[in-house]
């Protein structure tokens, strides 16, 4: 340790003060450090301080029982960090280190807030915390029937502990829908689901936040509902060219079809595509409204001229050549793949949220929702071969070896992780069933199990869409 470092403890009662306190000594010095609450998030705090010359510091920070992160700030001397990842009403011992220094020249603390009502009641399981993936699972949800939802959207880390939230009302009723995180940014794109009372109000129907919870961009103000005919539905997504994709209903008459927008961030059209321009439109009764294609999942990449997009009622996944916007190829039952699996029950129905991967993406993972006739979803991972047209089951999951088969009809999720296990969200809106979030690995074992409470309320169920992991810019303890 150096002579000049001194070590001072403060505590922020509130969490937050504008007070300053100078380290003495040889130098350099260390003055103004301030801890200020976000009023956004009650569970991270801003963390500023000088230094009289440029250093680089470390800032640890953990409590009694949360190990928690350690960030560093490179060589500067006006210092601000934003501290997050913390759980609530929990009081943090916030270190700051000089770079390759091993005790702290500062310590403070800060007490992170309550979680807001919104925050709905849930219960980790399961947590083999040796066979996780590595990181947070950001996920939003809803209530059935959605009007007596909160657009609200959370993280959850390997405990099952909330350690960031956001929150955001607008006039009118409406909800969080679609939630990408972004990597090379670290920021959260959302979309807004706009209930039916906002027909006439124009509104954005997504923003884009960093972790702060500052909004750091809107769409355009669309006067439309979700799934309305000038308005979004199931995905909207960032792409790597910093472009917008999303789907839009095709109403022909009374036949619901589906078109695939890739737009720029002032929404002006780069791309576009619809189903019924390249097929039958199928006959439907006057008296009724067919629901033909329900698309709910694109896989697009622009550099590449290529787009993947699934259709839940058509059981198929098709791609796409962006140039000559002609099908490729469909993947499914009825499709132009042979499948070589020995396997009684090879190809999925009525699935959720492919994800393509791989070196060639040859690999395809499905949460496959499974029919009525079935009766059970489950994760299905398949590897193609585009030249020979064959398809094989690679990775099967659906919980009957242990004991926990489930079903859910509509919506759900799979994304695959790095270290090859799968984390599934199934989240019901049809009966009581729980809605869940879970990782399974390739052997098929459960390691990490969050299930949310459904509500005592009487014609009130709580669900989820999907869910995505990711690894935060955090070095954990």
């Amino acid at each position: 340790m150096r002579a000049f470092s001194v070590l001072i403890f403060v505590f922020f009662i509130l969490g937050c003060s504008n007070s300053t306190f100078p380290v003495h000594g040889t130098g350099p010095y260390l003055t103004d450090l301030k801890v200020e609450k976000n009023l956004e998030n009650v569970l991270s705090c801003r963390l500023s301080f000088k230094t009289d010359k440029k250093v680089s510091t470390v800032i640890r920070y953990h409590s009694d029982t949360h190990s928690g992160y350690e960030v560093r700030d490179e060589d500067k001397q006006n210092h601000y960090l934003f501290l997050w990842g913390m759980r609530a009403e929990t009081k943090y011992e916030i270190e700051i280190f000089y770079q390759d220094e091993d005790e702290p020249i500062i310590t403070t603390e800060f007490m992170t807030g309550k979680l807001p009502d919104s925050v709905p009641p849930m219960i980790l399981k399961e947590n083999k915390e040796q066979k996780l993936s590595e990181g947070f699972v950001l996920f939003t949800y809803y209530y059935i029937p959605e009007d007596q939802s909160e657009p609200i959207v959370m993280m959850l880390d390997a405990q099952g502990e909330v350690v960031w939230y956001f929150e955001y009302y607008m006039s009118g009723f409406n909800v969080i829908g679609d939630v990408q995180y972004i990597e090379e940014t670290s920021t959260i794109l959302m979309s807004i689901s706009k209930g039916p009372n906002m027909a006439d109000i124009p509104a954005e129907e997504a923003i884009e936040i960093d972790l702060e919870g500052n909004v750091i961009w809107k769409s355009q103000e669309i006067l439309s509902v979700h799934n309305g005919p000038n308005s979004w539905h199931h995905i909207y997504n960032r792409l790597s060219d910093d472009s917008l994709v999303m789907l839009k209903p095709d109403i022909i008459d009374n036949v619901i079809g589906d078109e695939i927008l890739n737009l720029d961030r002032d929404y002006n059209e780069l791309w576009s595509w619809k189903y019924s321009d390249h097929f039958e439109i199928p006959e439907c009764p006057a008296s009724e409204i067919c629901d033909w294609t329900h698309f709910n999942h694109v896989n697009m990449y622009p550099k590449d001229r290529t787009v993947y997009v699934n259709s839940r009622n058509l059981s198929s996944y098709f791609r796409v050549d962006m140039d000559l916007k002609n099908v490729v190829w469909t993947f499914g039952k009825d499709g132009d793949f042979e499948m070589i699996s020995d396997h009684p029950d090879p190809w999925f129905e009525f699935a959720h949220a492919p994800e393509i991967f791989g070196t060639d993406r040859n690999d395809i993972l499905f949460y496959d929702n499974g029919s009525d006739e079935r009766g059970y979803s489950r994760v299905i991972k398949y590897r193609i071969d585009e030249v020979n047209m064959t398809a094989q089951v690679i990775f099967e999951f659906d919980g009957s070896d242990i004991g926990k088969k489930w079903f859910t009809p509509f919506w759900g999720d799979a994304d695959n992780m790095e270290n090859g296990n799968i984390v599934v969200t199934a989240g019901n809106f049809e009966n009581q069933e729980e809605s869940r979030i879970f990782e399974v690995t390739p052997d098929g074992e459960i390691v990490w199990e969050i299930v949310l409470v459904q509500p005592e309320q009487e014609n009130l169920m709580i669900s989820l869409y999907n869910s995505c992991k990711f690894k935060p810019d955090l070095q954990m303890f």
